[in-house]
């Protein structure tokens, strides 16, 4: 009996020894804190679902809509060490230039308050509506924890579109072994009871990423409705994040066209939820929003030269 037990217990060991180290962590990752777990066990969970998936760009999708809030997250693995995924995406700068590829984004841009940075993201509701007819949303920049091992931080705005409120922007990540990092991104928003049926009224029958059951012929069948058009939003600005990583070191004049022409190629696998505009199309518009982006980021840097002086405000709204 006393045999058995030592040897389930070197057993139990040696299996550990190999979880962990099938994938170099650095020495103090290893039991950092419950978020680091959390995401360890997210990993070897989507890791497990996506074995099955098909395609190039793989993610774990997890969402819930209601009558009050809709919450969604999205797990996936980048091929970028941890340190360079860090030092990008923790500069709340970037996170204008990332947004800018969402179709319904006309522009974004940033001001550091005192110590807090601000984000204006404009926001429409359709990708052919002008920069004037947008929503600007004003988002508040924080980070919540960093360590060697893992970040978190988030944007968060207490107004938006069609009656909706509360909306949360997360981000956190940790290292995984061969360069790899392992990101978590998150997107939660509530709304009234007329914000909910205007989004249930438009949302039509926009379909998402989780699958809710199979046809006849054994295809999936994903959500649709409220919850399908709150996936495929957020679907749009995990793949701005993916195309913002892999376009981040070409050359200066060319990484705005490079980034959203990448954007638009991660679209492609997935048309049944994301197609809306053809290519050329959607560059065109895109470039349109560039130059808005930089006039008015141009002019926020003019006012901020100012001193707030009441003269450079005009110069500032599109």
């Amino acid at each position: 009996m006393h045999g058995h037990r030592v040897f389930c217990l070197f057993l139990i060991s040696f299996l550990l020894v190999c979880l962990w180290g099938a994938k170099s962590y650095s020495d103090d990752s290893v039991g950092s804190g419950p978020e680091f777990e959390f995401l360890i066990q997210k990993y070897h969970e989507a890791e497990h679902m996506l074995e099955k998936s098909s395609g190039p760009t793989r993610f774990l999708i997890e969402s819930s809509s209601n009558q009050n809030v809709s919450h969604i997250d999205i797990y996936g693995t980048v091929k970028y060490p941890f340190a360079i995924v860090e030092n990008d995406l923790l500069i709340p700068a970037n996170w204008c230039r990332i947004v800018l590829s969402h179709p319904n984004i006309r522009a974004c841009t940033y001001m550091k308050v005192n110590d807090t940075w601000l984000l204006n993201i404009y926001n429409v509701d359709k990708f052919s509506e002008p920069l004037s007819d947008a929503y600007k949303m004003k988002f508040f920049y924080s980070v919540s924890k960093l360590k060697a091992d893992y970040f978190d931080f988030a944007l968060a705005a207490q107004d938006g579109p069609s009656y909706t409120k509360n909306h949360h922007i997360g981000f956190e990540a940790i290292p995984l072994g061969n360069d790899m990092t392992f990101i978590h991104f998150r997107y939660s928003f509530g709304y009234s009871t007329l914000g909910y049926y205007l989004m249930k009224l438009f949302s039509g029958a926009k379909i998402g990423f989780s699958i809710i059951g199979t046809n006849g012929a054994g295809n999936p069948i994903y959500v649709n409705e409220l919850r399908g058009a709150v996936e495929r939003d957020v679907v749009c600005h995990y793949f701005a994040i993916l195309a913002y990583l892999d376009t981040r070191k070409d050359p200066s004049n060319q990484r705005f066209e490079r980034r959203i022409s990448q954007w638009y190629d991660l679209t492609v696998p997935f048309k049944e939820q994301l197609f809306e505009i053809n290519k050329d199309e959607y560059l065109k518009y895109k470039n349109r929003d560039w130059e808005s982006q930089q006039r008015l980021q141009g002019a926020l840097n003019k006012l901020k030269m100012c001193g707030g002086i009441n003269i450079c405000l005009k110069d500032v709204n599109p």
